[in-house]
């Protein structure tokens, strides 16, 4: 998606919380993983949101997106 867009990596943001999202999360230029992640996909990670049922991935989508969030 991102080479269709014409991106590089370090313009992605990819958050996961499962073995099968390590590649992804590594690969992106800010790679997150769920606070309810496995220990390998945290230690794959540039950070670590919060978990689940928390809105861990709305938070960091907040952080990176904050007048787009709120505009709904």
């Amino acid at each position: 998606l991102a080479a269709r867009l014409g991106t590089g990596a370090e313009r992605v943001v990819a958050v996961g919380d499962g073995a099968n999202d390590i590649e992804m999360i590594r690969w992106a230029g800010r790679g997150v993983a769920m606070g309810d992640a496995p220990h390998g996909v945290r230690a794959a990670a540039d950070h670590v949101t919060g978990d689940f049922g928390s809105g861990g991935a709305v938070q960091e989508l907040e952080r990176w997106f904050p007048a787009e969030i709120k505009a709904g």
